[in-house]
């Protein structure tokens, strides 16, 4: 159907064309009143009008006359109509009320068969099914029976317009929003960076951000990430952090997401300074002790701990190269503290005078970028660092300055607490309560050798039970957590079932019972991979 003011433009601009001795760029372009003429056509009559939630006390007021079972007037049906998902403390939503919505079904069906459903009263429906607030809608039947008064209503409201307008055009082109498979075909758009948004959609319907709409687009768009390969990943990387800015408050799932991938890939060990950054500006550091437990709802302890170890790697660097002081780097130090980084949970650096002052642009960035995770250091020298290192259950506290030896504290016994914003020197320097006072001597060979020092202080470590990874022996490690238990902490809130073949040399399948995009995304994250043609099935070995 062509919109009666395109024909109308079509129709001058050929009835001009014979007086033309040349073409122009565009139609009307010649004629710019007709053209602005055309566009105040277009602003009148074509373009979708915004339409605005009615008030809620006005639905409050129909919705009460209506369940005192009142005559009602038709703006008073249509505040019904869109007030079905409201509730208060004392009374739940009619859609969750069989005879009240009943009610409700007969008068829109009644409308639809007298052709006397108008557009208001439609947007009205769609304001109560994008607002129902539930993970899964579709276990209603009311909500399943208003979706398909919607679909039926719209087919009637559009059949009365005498011209297609933009808004049918609008909602035609989001006809899947009234399916069984509504938000899919929009979750795969906004993954593959088709759209960054449902503006145009919004422009006819008031979709609440907390609509499970979003929720559903959002699942969708998780579940993509882990199907990426490990390149294809790291491409999209900052796409996808890009779509959590743009939808603020599903940027804690993205976020996770995009960490649990991160954890799978085969470069884990190298940091991501973007994820690093964005998880700290929204969530803080994973190392203050305080804030620990936020970082667990979002991503599991591996997760986080492969994040706490980014950050030890950069704190060191940054210790032992940009705050070196007087001297110069201690590389030897640097070598040997790093073999340790991916066992670090904590590390807290205490900046001397000259480095908490120095207005060099590195200092500059790297205060700003650490904020809340420094302390300055107070009672020392102002060319003199420290920083504050935990393995296991004990502190490790080594200075820039040359000639401290590096103390070893019980961490739950310290005699400091390194979270403090100010430390002293006598805080960090207590030899009668420290376990170890290790010396950097004799000096090794090479910085990059395991002897003179840091072989005697592979032994002191050792003697509290720390040792490099990689000489870990299989009775020091940790016990893995069955794969079995992890997959039952994962789908809580799911019926599925379990085939497990690995005996035989087969796979770990589960079967969900229902498509439930949630589960689908916890398995995902656990390196499961969908069986080809059964959707609900998915393998690992």
């Amino acid at each position: 159907m062509t919109s009666p003011i395109v024909r109308l433009s079509a129709a001058i601009d050929l009835g001009l064309s014979v007086y033309r001795t040349g073409h122009a760029s565009e139609p009307l372009a010649r004629f710019p009143r007709l053209g602005a003429a055309r566009v105040d056509l277009y602003e009148r009559f074509e373009r979708a009008e915004k339409a605005l939630p009615p008030p809620q006390e006005k639905r409050r007021e129909a919705i009460n006359k209506f369940r005192n079972v009142l005559p009602l007037s038709a703006s008073e049906w249509r505040l019904v109509f869109a007030g079905l998902s409201d509730k208060t403390e004392r009374v739940g939503p009619i859609l969750e009320d069989e005879q009240l919505f009943v009610r409700v079904h007969k008068e829109v069906h009644d409308r639809i068969e007298k052709r006397k459903l108008s557009r208001r009263d439609w947007l009205a429906l769609c304001f109560s099914y994008f607002g129902y607030e539930a993970s899964t809608p579709d276990q209603n039947a009311n909500w399943c029976l208003l979706r398909a008064d919607i679909q039926l209503g719209f087919d009637c409201v559009s059949a009365q317009q005498r011209r297609e307008k933009e808004w049918i055009q609008i909602v035609q082109q989001h006809q899947e929003l009234f399916s069984e498979q509504a938000g899919a075909r929009l979750g795969d758009q906004m993954f593959n960076g088709e759209i960054s948004d449902l503006s145009a959609l919004q422009t006819i319907a008031q979709i609440p951000d907390s609509s499970w709409l979003w929720r559903r687009i959002f699942n969708v768009l998780i579940s993509r990430i882990f199907m990426l390969d490990d390149t294809e990943f790291a491409q999209r990387l900052p796409d996808l952090v890009d779509i959590g800015r743009q939808h603020p408050r599903y940027m804690n799932d993205v976020l996770s997401a995009c960490l649990s991938r991160y954890h799978l890939a085969d470069y884990r060990e190298k940091p991501s300074s973007l994820l690093k950054q964005v998880a700290l500006d929204n969530w803080g550091s994973p190392q203050i002790r305080s804030k620990q437990n936020s970082w667990l709802q979002y991503v599991d302890e591996n997760v986080c701990a492969m994040v706490v170890a980014w950050f030890a790697k950069e704190d060191l660097e940054h210790f032992f190269n940009l705050l070196k002081g007087e001297a110069e780097v201690d590389q030897s130090r640097l070598h040997y503290w790093l073999r340790f980084a991916n066992q670090m949970s904590y590390t807290r650096i205490v900046m001397g005078a000259d480095a908490w002052n120095a207005g060099g642009r590195d200092f500059v960035h790297f205060r700003e970028k650490n904020k809340g995770r420094l302390s300055r250091l107070i009672g020392a020298p102002g060319h003199n660092n420290a920083v504050v290192m935990q393995i296991g259950n004990y502190f490790f506290v080594e200075f820039s300055g040359t000639g401290n030896a590096c103390y070893v504290y019980q961490a739950d016994k310290s005699p400091f607490n390194p979270d403090k914003t100010q430390l002293d020197l006598t805080d960090l320097k207590q030899p009668y309560r420290a376990l170890d006072r290790m010396r950097h001597s004799p000096a090794p060979s090479r910085p990059n050798r395991i002897e003179g020092w840091l072989s005697k202080f592979d032994d002191s470590l050792g003697k509290w039970g720390i040792r490099v990874q990689s000489q870990i022996s299989s009775s020091g490690s940790p016990k893995p957590v069955a794969l079995e238990d992890q997959v039952r902490d994962a789908l809580k809130s799911v019926q599925y079932k379990v085939y497990d073949q690995r005996a035989r040399g087969g796979a770990f399948q589960v079967q969900l019972s229902v498509a439930d995009q949630t589960a689908i995304a916890a398995l995902l994250r656990l390196g499961f991979k969908p069986v080809n043609h059964q959707p609900l099935r998915f393998w690992r070995q």
